[in-house]
Parts: structure tokens; sequence; C-alpha cells
């Protein structure tokens, strides 16, 4: 029988499920400020995706924590683990397009894009320039 670091792996799929529900958030929110058309959006096709991994995130996050309790590994149910990369896919996908479509439309609608620190930060579309200070 196969024995495993249970506080490894305890300690694990609680970060895991932190980081998870904090990129969720993190996502969701861009979202949410595209739709409420705020005077701050910052949204990029890598925000996007996030809220579309969050769900097989979760399924580690899962097999971390019941690995810990039961003190061995735990099956994985096949069926939905490929569901939850098609999703993961198919997020993936709409995600670049859903991009391309609200930076258009926010250019459309008035948005200036703040100059970004990074080539990875997220873009930051904001009504008047001096909010790129904030």
């Amino acid at each position: 029988m196969v024995k495993i670091n249970r506080p490894f792996f305890f300690i694990y799929s609680v970060f895991i499920f932190l980081l998870s529900c904090w990129g969720g958030w993190f996502s969701l929110s861009g979202y949410i400020d595209f739709f409420n058309l705020n005077d701050v959006i910052s949204f990029s096709w890598k925000l996007g995706v996030i809220i579309f991994l969050v769900p097989i995130v979760f399924q580690f996050s899962y097999f971390g924590f019941f690995s810990a309790v039961k003190n061995r590994p735990i099956k994985m149910n096949n069926k939905i683990s490929n569901a939850l990369v098609i999703f993961a896919i198919f997020g993936i996908v709409v995600s670049l397009f859903s991009s391309m479509y609200i930076s258009y439309s926010l250019n459309e609608q008035g948005y200036k894009i703040c100059p970004k620190n990074s080539w990875i930060a997220p873009n930051k579309y904001v009504r008047n320039i001096a909010l790129c200070k904030e």
C-alpha cells in the first residue's frame, strides 16, 4: 500500500484551493468591470481564461485533500476530467475572442489604454488618462 505525506497533501490542497478562489475572483472582477463599464477596467485574455481553468484546479485541490484524509491516492473519474479539460480548452478559445471584442468595444466607447509596467500585466482601460496613475 502506498503511503502519502498527509501534511504535505493537505497544505498543497488548501493552497491550490485558495489560489484558485483568488484567481477566479480576479478574473470575474475583470468581466464585471467590463459589463458595468467602470471608469477603470483591467482585462486581458489571460485574466479571461482563468475563470475557465478554475474547475480543473478545484479538482486537483479535491484530489489532494481527500488523499490526505484517506491516506492513499484517489482514482480520477476520466469522464469528469475529460469534460473539465474540454471546458478549459473551450475557455481558452472564448477568452481569446472575448479579449479582442472587449478591446475593440472599449476603444469604440472612448477608453484609453494605460502604459504597462511589464508585458505580462493585463491591459488597463480608463475613461480619463489621469486615472492611469492609480
